[in-house]
């Protein structure tokens, strides 16, 4: 009996030890800042923030509108090198599955919605990266072209 009873006990501290709160090995900052396409605030989008090399912790995002995004540092992104990915969201107010809304248009005579996109190179294929550090503020600008070619941030 008593051997059932430690090995039961054994087994308990082994699942138990298991279920607490690990330490973090990142630390988070807040970050705020612009996003401007051609010059203009990016209407709708959101940026997100992924830890680089040896940086290791989650992802972050946050939503831009009119060009200004806001993280706090609880959600913010980790500290250290992140490469940064900027999606436009911006769908020009329809739907493209709203048929009577493209019926609308279309007796209209608006044939082509303005959807504002944001190049490959600035989201999926981004190459921009940021230094986030917990001490100060981050106060970040991003300044993007239709055409990337011409201009790298």
């Amino acid at each position: 009996m008593i051997s059932k009873s430690l090995t039961l006990l054994f087994c308990l501290s082994i699942l138990l030890s298991g279920c607490g709160a690990s330490k973090q090995d990142f630390s988070r900052a807040a970050v705020s800042g612009i996003v401007k396409l051609d010059g203009d605030p990016l209407s709708e989008g959101v940026i997100r923030f992924i830890p680089q090399g040896e940086n290791k912790g989650p992802k972050a995002s946050a939503t831009i509108h009119n060009g200004i995004f806001s993280i706090d540092e609880n959600f913010g992104p980790v500290t250290g090198t992140n490469r940064i990915e900027i999606d436009s969201t911006d769908d020009g107010g329809y739907a493209p599955d709203d048929e009577l809304a493209i019926e609308k248009l279309k007796a209209s005579g608006i044939k082509r919605i303005k959807v504002v996109k944001v190049p490959p190179q600035y989201n999926r294929r981004s190459t921009l990266t940021k230094t986030i550090t917990a001490e100060g503020k981050n106060d970040l600008v991003f300044e993007l072209t239709s055409n990337p070619a011409k201009k790298r941030n």
